[in-house]
């Protein structure tokens, strides 16, 4: 093997990769997608739309239609609202923009992996503070690290990736008060839990609050790539600096404005997704099985033999997803919820496995 003409900068040296195994499976219970097609209506206009696309000319830069209808569905100024390709674009714009070198951001350990990740490629120094043993922040250890660091930064991801726990409104509000700087929420889930339990009420009044959400889990269109975030003008207008020229395609725009005038039938299965997820927990639980509260469209279980449990399971054709080398994480599996027949073969086999 050759040396690269250049290596990598020294401070990823240490970083890993994001990785989501894509194993072929008959039952893909381990990204938290969607297993429900978008509704027709929704289709058929991306396929009308589409066909008026001037495929040898750049998009619309600043996705004017689709930055209105964002608008004027969520009922926030458009100057607030910055819109990208995935919830994890939306990250990388703010670490870019608001991290680098000499700031840092604070996180809750164990959480969604990107929130680590992402700064790190960004030249941001990350603390990642342990959770409770419940996975809930510990706010008197939460406020002691903000004082102690003053991160630039602050993530909170709820409900939490890969927990499912909701953070209560005090505590977010808590971490608003003490934070030098932005206090980030990630509530890609948040449309599998109630609408009180959003941060959205809290925008208003606090100016460093950012809100991030997603396309990807209620909205079915995981493969799209779609997400945005909710945030005061000002720093919205900042983000400009670092987004490239012509970011979301012409496709994108298009099939983003569609969802967005077929919302309700789009969102219409999130409450029967609920319900699996529900089901599964209390199942699990008559097993024996120690499950994790969650929110979002997933469960969080622990078992005896996790390695072991997994592959098991994928004999059986059921993917869903592990966490080996997590210390807090180790004896933990998570599974989507999704179909009830899927809930159904995921149930069966657990059953078996118990049974052995």
């Amino acid at each position: 093997m050759t040396r690269p003409p250049l290596t990598v900068r020294p401070d990823l040296l240490e970083v890993q990769p994001y990785i989501s195994p894509q194993q072929p499976a008959k039952h893909r219970m381990n990204t938290n997608e969607s297993p429900y097609a978008p509704p027709p209506e929704l289709v058929a206009e991306v396929a009308r739309e589409v066909q008026d696309i001037a495929f040898n000319r750049y998009p619309d830069r600043d996705a004017n239609r689709l930055y209105d209808a964002m608008a004027e569905h969520l009922g926030w100024p458009r100057s607030g609202l910055w819109i990208a390709n995935g919830s994890n674009e939306v990250f990388m714009h703010l670490f870019l923009g608001f991290g680098g070198p000499g700031r840092s951001t604070l996180l809750f350990d164990p959480t969604y992996s990107l929130h680590s990740l992402i700064p790190r490629i960004a030249s941001t120094e990350v603390h990642e503070l342990p959770r409770s043993e419940d996975f809930t922040i510990d706010l008197d250890a939460a406020v002691t690290a903000i004082h102690e660091r003053s991160p630039e930064i602050v993530i909170v991801c709820s409900p939490n990736n890969p927990t499912g726990g909701i953070e209560p409104l005090g505590v977010v509000e808590a971490l608003l008060h003490e934070a030098p700087g932005l206090v980030v929420v990630d509530e890609a889930y948040i449309e599998f839990a109630r609408p009180d339990e959003s941060v959205r009420a809290l925008l208003k009044d606090h100016p460093n609050l950012v809100l991030v959400k997603t396309f990807s889990k209620a909205w079915r269109l995981a493969g799209v790539r779609i997400g945005y975030m909710l945030a005061q003008p000002d720093l919205i207008a900042e983000l400009a600096r670092v987004r490239l020229p012509y970011h979301l395609s012409a496709i994108t725009q298009v099939v983003g404005e569609a969802a967005l005038h077929h919302a309700d039938a789009t969102l219409e299965l999130v409450r029967s997704i609920a319900d699996e997820r529900d089901r599964i927990a209390l199942e699990l639980q008559a097993m024996g099985i120690l499950t994790y509260p969650s929110r979002a469209n997933f469960v969080l279980f622990e078992v005896d033999d996790p390695a072991r449990t997994w592959r098991d399971l994928l004999d059986r054709g059921i993917l869903v997803r592990s966490y080996p080398g997590h210390p807090r994480l180790e004896r933990c599996l998570r599974v989507t919820a999704g179909l009830p027949e899927e809930a159904d073969v995921f149930l069966n086999a657990m059953r078996e496995l118990s049974d052995a």
